[in-house]
């Protein structure tokens, strides 16, 4: 080798090696002062002194290593010492909460170690032994790798103490329903659960897609596939957002007809279609009191039918669905073909009794109707935070033969009165409404359903006396009558759309001394779970009526105290160390905003002079999704959404000349009627991940005989789900935000599809673990469902047209799947 050769190999390295030296110094030196800024920062805020100490001690390294020097080094691993000292004691051995405190400092002290060999003590001796040095270097590798690792694996919130089976307490559970899926909830309970064990915990890997439909309407602009199917004898019956009803064979996945409604564009459905589910009946084995004679339906959309009077015998067994238009439209369950003793033609119209304001198209219908002993039960959903004015949120009772209206609740009447109003009268306007399917109790004949606020949803100063007294209420009424039996409010007073959206879940609670009590038990987006007697509306698991913030806005109207339920899902209040980030600086960031916000615990009402933490969110907790019931061990399996959000109130005037644009569901609402609008947002870091520490999604397992969670694991991964329009694409399981609801089954699997990534998975219902997992080719909102077919053989089916709320057209799809063990 030549010496030129040698020289050259030696400059090169050399210069390699300064300029890594000047790489490292130049970014130490940039983390270093932006620690000290924001650490300052939050300081002053009465915040961890944490962040400054850090910053200094990276400027002293980067100093450290300009200078060859090995306090760098000490300086390196000290500050790793010191951070794993404070993360613990901060937040314990909480995995994802650690990731952002240390994985920096893991680094820098991997960075300096192998730099090691130039840094020098005093005296010229190195810093440390080479031998010394690399084994640290090892040791900090391994770390590194082993978060990293650790990132791909989930980490249970709530670990299973057994994996045991749960005892069995009500063997015949589910077999009302046969083979069968009869409602959008299996049955007017509400329980998703379903008896068939041929899919079980041992065989369930072995899942394959036994077919595939698509139903042609793309779930875009605006439209989304929420819908859960019910399946009757060999039939499949569903709904796309368009309110196309659809029959498929339930075997082959063969459409057999289709119904078209033909859906009229409104400004407000226009960016809203939704069909989550349709109804069933057979009007044959009603009792000739259930059939009432065909009255006229003054006002009824004439809709395009597909023929004249049906033959004899026609419309016997019948489908039942409404219309983001707001009719409500019945078909012939076995040909298509509109019901026409059904109202007028076979509709029905809904916005007969309302205000004009729904002439805008403000109030239409998006849930699956509630039918039971002759009953249609429907409530609607109007625009929330536009304006007031809005139309009655009137509950309706129709008869299932003939469309004739039966009954008629309305919060401002309440318990007094549940009677018809005569034609040309109009029910009282922004009352709370019901937008989600009800429940019922056959043997009580009480039905009963969730309401929610006066809108608009954040300035509740002009609400009626009346809509207090309903506001985010479990309301029972007699489905034959409407009348009344009892009402009992989720809060005293709701200033932050904190609508009770969730279907109710009807249950018998064995007690300990061998009885039982019929139970409802309602979810909410405050992440309540209320367990109350179902026959007169008493609390059996406590409620607990809290002090809560009343530091409001002049003119609000603040309860002093709200419900709380000694049963809740992600509930714990916030604290500045359950401020996360992907990294280091946002969750600065997210320390310093949080600091910076109003935040006196859940309800705290918001300032027109500073942000307030909204939190839960008012997406829950549990959305209209609702959870499912293992009825024969008394098991609840509920997801649930984690997201922050803040809120202030803004002049309409200040926020038109900032450039906010109004919307109901955007992040400024006009609120037009009341003194203020409303700007909102998502607690999110500079890297647009949360600003609170995961999961953002999770599933729960609860014990509802002693109120205990069971099990509670992080729902769903990144990979799927875009951060600034960059899909990560590796599977992190996270737990992200999730929508729809989950299945049960007594073969000891929860089945979930409703994840931001594009999964189907099946759970071990004893412990959350996950048993299978199969790829979607979209995501999906709304709740799987399970049958046997006439061939024997169990189905889960999913219905998947996108994950929930992309904003835009890409990765939208319209599939139906149906899966089944080879």
């Amino acid at each position: 080798m030549t010496p030129f050769k040698t020289g050259w190999e030696k400059f090169l390295m050399l210069t390699l090696e300064k300029t890594a030296f000047w790489v490292v110094e130049f970014l130490g030196v940039v983390l270093g002062l932006t620690l000290v800024f924001g650490g300052l920062w939050l300081l002053f805020l009465g915040g961890s002194p944490f962040y400054l100490l850090a910053g200094i001690a990276i400027i002293a390294i980067s100093f450290g290593l300009f200078k060859r020097a090995a306090y760098a080094l000490y300086t390196a691993l000290g500050l790793l010492a010191v951070s794993v000292l404070w993360a613990l004691w901060e937040v314990g051995f909480d995995f994802w909460q650690l990731v952002p405190r240390l994985l920096a400092f893991i680094i820098i002290a991997l960075i300096v170690t192998a730099l090691a060999r130039r840094l020098f003590q005093k005296d010229g001796r190195p810093a440390f032994p080479r031998v010394v040095a690399n084994s640290l270097g090892v040791v900090l590798l391994g770390s590194l790798v082993a978060f990293i690792v650790g990132m791909f694996f989930p980490h249970p919130t709530v670990v299973a103490e057994s994996s045991g089976p749960a005892p069995v307490i009500q063997p015949q559970a589910g077999q009302d329903s046969g083979n069968d899926w009869p409602a959008w909830g299996r049955s007017t309970a509400g329980n998703r659960f379903a008896q068939f064990d041929q899919i079980n915990k041992s065989n369930v890997k072995n899942l394959k897609v036994a077919w595939t439909y698509r139903t042609g309407d793309l779930a875009i602009d605006g439209s989304e596939y929420q819908v859960t199917p019910i399946k009757i004898d060999n039939t499949m019956y569903l709904c796309t957002p368009l309110n196309k009803v659809i029959a498929l064979d339930a075997v082959t996945g063969k459409e057999l007809w289709r119904f078209d409604p033909k859906l009229r564009i409104t400004d407000s459905n226009r960016g809203w279609k939704r069909c989550r589910g349709v109804g069933y009946a057979d009007t044959s084995t009603l009792p000739p009191e259930a059939l009432q004679p065909a009255t006229d339906q003054t006002g009824a959309d004439q809709a395009v039918t597909q023929d004249a009077s049906p033959p004899s015998g026609a419309c016997r067994k019948r489908i039942v669905s409404n219309t983001n238009d707001a009719r409500l439209f019945e078909v012939d369950a076995e040909t298509g073909k509109p019901c026409e003793d059904f109202g007028d033609h076979g509709f029905v119209n809904l916005l007969d009794g309302l205000t004009d304001a729904p002439e805008n198209g403000s109030y239409y219908l998006t849930s699956a109707p509630l039918v039971a002993d002759g009953v249609i039960m429907v409530g609607g959903k109007i625009n929330d935070n536009i304006s007031v004015g809005e139309p009655s949120g009137v509950v309706r009772g129709f008869d299932v033969r003939t469309g004739k209206l039966l009954w008629a609740w309305d919060a401002s009447r309440g318990a007094k009165d549940s009677t018809p109003l005569p034609p040309g009268e109009h029910y009282a306007p922004q009352t709370p409404n019901f937008w989600g399917t009800a429940a019922y109790d056959p043997k009580l004949g009480l039905a009963y359903f969730p309401t929610g606020n006066q809108t608009p949803d954040f300035w509740n100063g002009d609400r009626f006396p009346y809509s207090d007294e309903y506001t985010d209420a479990i309301v029972a009424v007699e489905i034959k009558t409407g009348k009344e039996h009892w009402h009992f409010r989720t809060a005293n007073n709701d200033q932050f759309d904190y609508d009770v959206t969730s279907q109710p879940i009807l249950y018998d609670l064995p007690g300990k001394d061998g009885t039982t009590t019929p139970v409802i038990i309602q979810l909410t987006k405050r992440g309540e779970v209320f367990v109350l007697d179902r026959r007169d509306g008493k609390p059996v698991i406590p409620v607990e009526y809290r002090k809560v913030p009343t530091d409001g806005m002049p003119g609000m109207r603040i309860s002093p105290t709200q419900p709380f339920s000694a049963i809740s899902i992600g509930t714990t209040p916030f604290k500045e160390s359950d401020m996360w980030g992907g990294t280091i600086l946002d969750q600065l960031y997210c320390r310093i905003q949080f600091k910076q916000m109003r935040w006196k615990g859940e309800f705290t009402p918001l300032s027109d002079k500073q942000r307030t933490l909204i939190y839960p969110s008012y997406y829950g907790g549990s959305n209209w999704g609702g959870g499912a019931i293992d009825a024969s061990t008394g098991t609840l399996i509920v997801n649930d959404i984690r997201m922050a959000q803040w809120g202030r109130f803004i002049k309409q005037d200040e926020a038109k000349r900032i450039g906010l644009k109004p919307s109901a569901e955007g992040e400024y609402s006009e609120q037009i009627g009341t003194p203020w609008g409303v700007e909102r947002s998502m607690f999110v870091s500079p890297l647009g991940v949360p600003c609170f520490k995961p999961p953002f999604g999770t599933m729960t397992a609860i014990d509802l005989a002693t109120g205990k969670t069971k099990w509670q694991v992080p729902m769903g991964s990144i990979q799927d789900a875009p951060v600034h329009g960059i899909v990560p694409g590796v599977r992190i399981p996270l737990g992200m935000p999730t929508m729809g609801g989950p299945l049960v089954t007594k073969g000891g699997l929860t089945f979930f599809h409703g994840t931001l990534d594009y999964y189907v998975r099946a759970l071990d219902n004893d412990t959350g673990t996950e048993l299978w997992r199969a790829r979607l080719p979209v995501g999906g909102q709304g709740a799987p469902m399970s049958y046997i077919g006439k061939d024997g053989k169990q189905y889960v089916v999913v219905v998947v047209g996108g994950a929930t709320r992309t904003g835009t057209n890409a990765n939208r799809g319209d599939y139906v799947m149906a899966y089944t063990l080879p």
